[in-house]
């Protein structure tokens, strides 16, 4: 079956979508944002020494290219440490360094944006072709990547490597009808998957990331985009007719362009030669933060949300990724 569910992009300029009548929820605006430091996961680390060495990636426009505290990447870091991997940076190009470590992290991958003398825009990935082909092959013979992507414009400097590794990336905002966007329900168009599980079809429970590891029954996956390579790759799947929309709001009661698939995932797994590969397309799901919105309603932007498992997935992805001595 071809990704795009039509044999082709079914773009659409419709005048609406349903009958246009008064707002339904008014627009809610974040007005405070702060890490939530209080976070620990409660899990039994790996009792075996493994001492996978894993690479973090803070020379490109990645998370980390900011503080620890502001990429609200501490209980990622926390747990990591906690389950027995050696973390280092790297705020210098990495192919040489790839020899000396076992996981590669890239969180979050912005195109550059290059202002031109006439005013337009010249989008640029960050990775050279020698750097892509570089963790290719090191990917090949054994290495494992964890890429995290988000809805545009923060992947897209991941496209020459996705290419690489065969992988298409909606490239847009993943939204579907029965999970509006949280903060504007009407308009917004990059949904707010909350409570994503294993009796709706979209968290696959017989990949091996999953098969053995902690459990994972509640996925939240807050405003990202989509990827895929093939059915057996899914990790956390998206409903079928999921769209996948070239902007993040439309105007009341229009459409705006879009695509629509009944493959979309929004985290994959695979083997790649000897290496594995995970990628997931919302660079916020294993992050501690906590949003206030309307000064009054607090949501955890989501590892450390209590009702859901997005840090036993993160642990488990990570297990996964550990290579095979």
């Amino acid at each position: 079956m071809d990704l795009i569910t039509t044999g082709r992009l079914a773009f659409f300029l419709c005048l609406s979508v349903f009958v246009i009548q008064p707002s339904l929820a008014e627009k809610k605006q974040v007005t405070d944002t702060v890490e939530d430091s209080a976070f620990i996961h409660d899990f039994t680390p790996l009792t075996s020494p493994h001492k996978s060495r894993v690479l973090i990636d803070q020379y490109h426009n990645t998370i980390y290219s900011k503080s620890r505290e502001a990429s609200g990447a501490r209980a990622m870091l926390d747990i990591m440490q906690r389950d027995g991997f050696i973390v280092s940076r790297t705020d210098q190009p990495y192919a040489d360094a790839l020899t000396e470590t076992d996981i590669l992290i890239i969180h979050g991958l912005p195109n550059n944006k290059i202002e031109l003398p006439s005013g337009e825009k010249l989008w640029q990935s960050p990775l050279s072709a020698d750097e892509v082909e570089n963790i290719v092959r090191w990917i090949d013979g054994g290495g494992s990547l964890f890429l995290t992507l988000s809805h545009f414009p923060n992947g897209s400097g991941a496209r020459p490597l996705l290419d690489a590794l065969n992988v298409k990336f909606a490239d847009g905002y993943v939204w579907h009808e029965k999970s509006p966007s949280f903060n504007d329900p009407d308009n917004g168009r990059c949904s707010h998957f909350f409570g994503m599980s294993p009796e709706q079809g979209l968290v696959n429970q017989n990949h091996p990331a999953l098969a053995e590891g902690l459990p994972v029954n509640r996925v939240d996956y807050l405003c990202g985009a989509a990827v895929y390579r093939s059915e057996k790759d899914a990790i956390l799947r998206f409903p079928n007719g999921s769209h996948n929309h070239a902007k993040g709001s439309v105007d009341s009661g229009r459409r705006g362009l879009y695509e629509t698939s009944d493959n979309y995932a929004g985290v994959i797994g695979f083997n790649f030669g000897s290496g594995r590969v995970v990628i997931s397309a919302d660079q916020g799901m294993f992050r501690n933060f906590i949003f206030t919105f309307d000064e009054t309603e607090k949501v955890y932007v989501t590892i450390s949300n209590p009702d859901n498992d997005n840090a036993n997935l993160y642990v488990n992805l990570m297990r996964w990724l550990i290579p095979s001595k």
